[in-house]
């Protein structure tokens, strides 16, 4: 016996519950139900999904009553991948002519939900949009239209229908809507198209004030218009928007830095923001400031002091390249190096905030659970090795 069969038990579930409903007041009507959906159930427990379904979809018009049973049916053969059946089932149920008009829109949208599960984009949007049509406050059909035109990066067209879905719910709907227009400001980029570059990235940040991405998109520019100071001020509001996104662009904001000989401001900032964000890990970064500004002897004193609060092995392995000393000692710290590197190596560099996924690449949208922003850098806490 397939394993999906054991997936039945909803049916026959909702099939008792059924019997229960109608027991008192159709009596003669409940016997030819329960020996008709008997049948069903037997043929689908044989394997024999041809047959059953067809006692199902004819059952159906007699009693519509029994139609929960149906969407119960369709949702776990697509959950089980088979969508040809699942889209029979419905297919099957929006073609009969005594079809009430009240369940006609559960009925496209499930049939529209097979469609997605099988990639048909095209037939997806059309139930979808044909759902909106008889029900315009649908957020089902909504929601299934934007998965679809984000998942064929058509975002002008995503853009409009979270828009409509804005106001009621800014802190879930702001974020997407900054995404998309961030989708088009990369586009525009590409294009070499900096006006409409800016104007998307501000429209992003109009839509949600906390969007990192569309403030990178901003500074990335001015920092390549030679305009580093400019720069310098957006990448710092980004600690306001999201601290832990700091580390995102820490490389960007000392370059900008560096190209104005700021050593010293450099140093002064990032000293602040440590002490500010003790979670943030600055202690390499730091050091390679002192390194180039001060020499290796104070980088070597910086990480000293600091090794010993806030112990990991990312500051650790620096300090013993900056410790090198005889000849001896060189194959010793040598070794040490290449272990800690070892071991490094399987850290976590983004985890997503939502679901838990962890990766060493940032993605603006994660894969996973397909939530815009929620990957961040991994922070390290005082105390814990990196």
């Amino acid at each position: 016996m397939p394993a999906w069969t054991l997936a039945i038990i909803p049916i026959v579930i909702a099939f008792l519950w059924l019997l229960f409903r109608t027991k008192k007041t159709h009596k003669q009507q409940q016997s030819s139900l329960s020996s008709e959906y008997f049948k069903g159930l037997n043929y689908l427990l044989n394997d024999e999904q041809g047959k059953a379904l067809d006692i199902f979809v004819k059952l159906v018009e007699s009693n519509w009553d029994t139609i929960d049973t149906h969407f119960a049916l369709g949702k776990i053969y697509r959950k089980n991948g088979e969508m040809d059946k699942a889209i029979k089932i419905h297919q099957g149920l929006i073609a009969r002519p005594t079809l009430p008009e009240r369940y006609r829109s559960k009925i496209l949208l499930e049939l529209g939900y097979d469609y997605l599960g099988a990639g048909w984009f095209d037939r997806a949007e059309g139930l979808f949009k044909e759902v909106l049509i008889q029900d315009e406050k649908s957020k089902e059909a909504r929601h299934n239209l934007i998965l679809i035109y984000q998942q064929e990066k058509d975002w002008y067209k995503a853009i409009d229908i979270a828009i409509d879905l804005f106001s009621e719910n800014p802190s879930v709907i702001g974020p997407m809507i900054a995404h998309y227009y961030c989708e088009l400001a990369d586009i525009s980029g590409g294009k070499g198209d900096i006006s409409q570059l800016e104007n998307l990235a501000y429209k992003a940040l109009r839509y949600d004030a906390s969007c990192v991405r569309a403030s990178i998109l901003l500074a990335e520019q001015a920092s390549a218009a030679g305009d580093d100071k400019k720069a310098i001020k957006i990448y710092q509001s980004i600690e306001k928007q999201d601290p832990e996104s700091m580390m995102l662009v820490i490389d960007s904001l000392i370059r900008c830095y560096t190209n104005l000989a700021w050593q010293e401001k450099l140093y002064e900032y990032l000293t602040g923001l440590q002490q500010r964000h003790e979670n943030l890990f600055l202690q390499n970064v730091l050091a390679d400031v002192l390194e180039k500004s001060q020499g290796k002897q104070a980088a070597i004193e910086y990480l000293s002091g600091k090794i010993k609060q806030q112990p990991s092995l990312a500051g650790l392995q620096r300090l013993i390249s900056y410790k090198q000393k005889t000849a001896d000692a060189d194959k010793v710290f040598d070794d040490l190096t290449t272990a800690i590197s070892i071991m490094r190596q399987d850290s976590i560099e983004y985890r997503c905030q939502k679901c838990g996924f962890s990766s060493n690449t940032h993605y603006w949208l994660c894969p996973s659970c397909n939530n815009w922003g929620s990957v961040k850098p991994c922070v390290v806490e005082p105390g814990k090795l990196a």
